[in-house]
């Protein structure tokens, strides 16, 4: 017969549930990152090389950032099931997913600094507090101060009407001392 070198229709379907299997396990991966992480930067990494690509992952694995790259399709999926479906344009070309678990503006703060160095490098679209972002809006969280920065901001805010007031009465001490 002719189609006798096709291998039979049992262990066929077998290879096909298993594929089946992967991709829901894949989709249910990114249904639970997506719900866990406070934030999602999605970068086209297109002409990267692999030492550049590594180098942005580890930067990003510096912050607590969790990088991933799926397939277009079934992050779609799960983004559609999590009601991001907002996300479809920015869903072309090869893309890095990083999530931002603990801090929110980590993805988007390092992408950007790195596509400083790396034009290659976009950043695209993504997630911030639960709703949708624009490349624009990624790009102007990337330039907000992180948790540890606006901490820094507001202790030195505080602190320098302190100094001022303590360089004022010190220089009211030394006028009184002249005088004296």
């Amino acid at each position: 017969m002719y189609f006798q070198s096709i291998a039979p229709k049992t262990e066929r379907s077998l290879d096909l549930n298993a594929f089946r299997q992967k991709k829901a396990e894949i989709i249910t991966e990114i249904r639970d990152l997506l719900a866990k992480s406070s934030s999602l930067a999605i970068a086209e990494y297109r002409g990267l090389s692999v030492a550049e690509l590594e180098s942005l992952r580890q930067e990003l694995k510096k912050s607590g950032v969790f990088t991933r790259i799926y397939k277009n399709r079934l992050f779609k999926i799960a983004a559609d099931e999590l009601g991001f479906s907002n996300l479809k344009s920015e869903l072309v070309g090869p893309n890095l997913f990083a999530f931002g678990l603990q801090d929110p503006i980590a993805p988007a703060k390092i992408i950007t600094k790195v596509a400083k160095d790396q034009p290659l490098l976009i950043l695209k679209g993504g997630i911030y507090e639960k709703s949708v972002v624009t490349p624009q809006e990624n790009t102007a969280i990337a330039s907000l101060p992180n948790y540890t920065e606006a901490i820094t901001m507001l202790a030195s805010s505080l602190q320098s009407p302190l100094k001022q007031l303590a360089f004022g009465l010190k220089l009211l001490i030394d006028e009184q001392k002249i005088t004296a």
